[in-house]
């Protein structure tokens, strides 16, 4: 009875190493979020083309992020070729600035509203806040530069919605497009003239055409109306997203708004080396007596060389850090809207000038499938 008691023991400890060999021995599933396609159109019907390129990092349907910028220099300075401000005191005045940080909140939401074989469509919403550090202002008055104080005091917000539509036209052919309408300024959410911001939303938008080259590769020709180079422009734009052979390295683009070189070391872990231009037009809402400061808009614009180390925490939830080097393109002032074409002469209300420091970004992001 005991030998038999033994044999059995011996039997069922050396199943359940084997079945514990088996369990260790599975590798972690590593999920391809390129490899997520739509379904196979039945045979006899029409086929349509997707926006999926394989290989290609995955959308951000929720993203929580966090920009700084580090110590830099800011100097405003009267532009003596507009007659406009030329009896404004306040706004003759030179100055110089010292900014510790420049650093704030970015919320981006994205979601698919219909999704099929023939149409998306996504809707969107953004929040960007940019808060400024003021240590010390220089002036050759004795007084406070009111642009200076602007910063110091209400620092600049963006909120917008946007829509995207993606159509295909056959198994190779597309339009794509793009509208967003944002109210950049001044201002703070409990602001109590936020009314006025809101009454006054810069609108963006761009249309392309393209063709789906094959499952890794997607070229578009279009044109936007963007705020990017911080005044109104309309300028001509390429979509360019491609894997290639090796799927280890991929261009992410849409030239010359932004362009990445992708490395891929495997579908949970990807490195990016390119640049963005960002830019708004920014509102200033007179808060002063004094009618010079009516209608005034801040033209911000700057590029952003930059490396970004993206990669999955679980599932389907990603952290992205970036590093990079932020280079003013525009910090100056209108007064009004206005369309400046590239090598525009005509003046403006304020010149300023940023120096450039590095800046860090964070997010954490929920992406789509």
């Amino acid at each position: 009875m005991r030998k038999k008691l033994l044999i059995i023991l011996s039997v069922l400890g050396l199943s359940f190493s084997q079945v514990s060999a088996q369990k260790d021995s599975i590798p972690e599933e590593v999920i391809d979020y390129s490899a997520f396609a739509d379904a196979e159109s039945p045979e006899g019907t029409k086929r349509y083309c997707t926006n999926k390129v394989l290989g290609i990092s995955p959308n951000k349907l929720i993203s929580i992020g966090y920009d700084f910028q580090g110590k830099h220099t800011l100097e405003t300075s009267h532009n003596p070729s507009n007659p406009t401000n030329n009896l404004d005191p306040m706004v003759y005045s030179n100055s110089k600035a010292t900014l510790n940080n420049a650093a704030g909140l970015r919320l981006l939401v994205n979601y698919p509203i219909i999704s099929n074989t023939k149409l998306l469509l996504t809707l969107g919403g953004n929040y960007w806040r940019t808060n400024y550090k003021v240590s010390e202002t220089f002036t050759t008055m004795q007084q406070s530069s009111y642009f200076n104080d602007v910063l110091k005091e209400r620092g600049l917000t963006t909120v917008g919605i946007n829509s995207t539509v993606f159509k295909p036209l056959s198994e190779k052919y597309f339009f794509l497009g793009f509208v967003s309408a944002d109210a950049n300024g001044d201002f703070t959410l409990n602001d109590n003239k936020l009314g006025e911001y809101l009454a006054q939303p810069k609108v963006s938008a761009a249309l392309f055409f393209g063709k789906k080259r094959n499952d890794y590769s997607i070229l578009a020709f279009g044109v936007s109306r963007t705020y990017r180079p911080g005044a109104l422009g309309y300028i001509p734009l390429i979509l360019f997203n491609h894997t290639f052979q090796n799927k280890k390295w991929g261009i992410e683009s849409i030239f010359p708004a932004r362009l990445a070189l992708r490395r891929t070391f495997n579908p949970r872990n990807i490195l990016f080396f390119g640049y963005e231009l960002e830019g708004q037009s920014y509102t200033m809402v007179n808060r002063t007596s004094n009618p010079y400061y009516n209608g005034l808009e801040l033209r911000r614009s700057e590029i952003r060389p930059r490396i970004t180390y993206e990669f999955a925490l679980s599932g389907f939830l990603w952290m992205s850090v970036q590093a990079g080097y932020r280079i003013n393109y525009n910090y100056n002032i209108d007064q009004g809207d206005i369309l400046r074409i590239i090598g525009s002469d005509k003046p403006y209300y304020m010149e300023n000038t940023l120096t450039n420091p590095l800046y860090f970004q964070v997010s954490l992001n929920l992406v789509s499938p």
